[in-house]
């Protein structure tokens, strides 16, 4: 996937009416944008997530790989009854805290509101975004990393049932001190943004 220009990811954002946090006077409002990839390959980190803000007038913009999408082993055993969740994509307005992911370290956690994902209980491996199975609600869909130093070919076999999860542990450091910098400056509350590559 290529990786979007700030102004690309602006004008999408407008386009999709979500907000864009624009604070140019105080730093870390930080806007944090998952983007799934073309194709929807579950076994592989080839999606985006790209965090950025303005200070001074001037954006700044990082890159990271992750992926969106269940692993394939959760897609055949799912642990809720319902289905193995995939988050649909939208604008989830302060819904999102630093805390612990499941008690091990933090990240940033679902914790403050509910998001929307699509159920998928047929079990055969593949994404199925089905809309009569969506549900919304707290189903803990956390930004937490995944497997020492990842890339985009990394198999994505076990890292997610359902999170939003990176490809590079060193990444998921480097965001995490973004975070903690967003979090000192306007609270510990975050909006995530999940869209599609085709709406670039």
């Amino acid at each position: 996937m290529n990786f979007p220009s700030v102004e690309v990811l602006i004008n999408t954002l407008h386009k999709l009416k979500y907000r864009v946090y624009n604070t140019p006077a105080k730093e870390w409002n930080l806007n944090i944008v998952g983007i799934r990839a073309k194709g929807n390959k579950p076994d592989k980190f080839d999606d985006l997530l790209t965090v950025f803000h303005c200070f001074m007038d001037k954006w700044y913009v990082s890159h990271y790989p992750i992926t969106t999408d269940p692993s394939d082993y959760y897609l055949k055993h799912p642990i809720n009854k319902h289905g193995t969740a995939i988050l649909k994509e939208g604008q989830y307005k302060e819904v999102y805290k630093i805390d612990k992911h499941r008690g091990k370290y933090y990240a940033l956690c679902q914790r403050l509101g509910n998001v929307t994902v699509y159920r998928d209980s047929n079990k055969d491996g593949k994404l199925k975004l089905d809309p009569e199975s969506i549900e919304t609600g707290a189903f803990t869909i956390n930004i937490h990393k995944g497997p020492r130093n990842g890339t985009w070919e990394t198999k994505n076999t076990i890292y997610s049932a359902g999170c939003q999860v990176f490809a590079d542990d060193r990444h998921f450091a480097e965001f995490m001190i973004k975070v903690n910098n967003g979090s000192a400056s306007f609270g510990n509350k975050f909006t995530y943004t999940l869209i599609r590559e085709e709406d670039l």
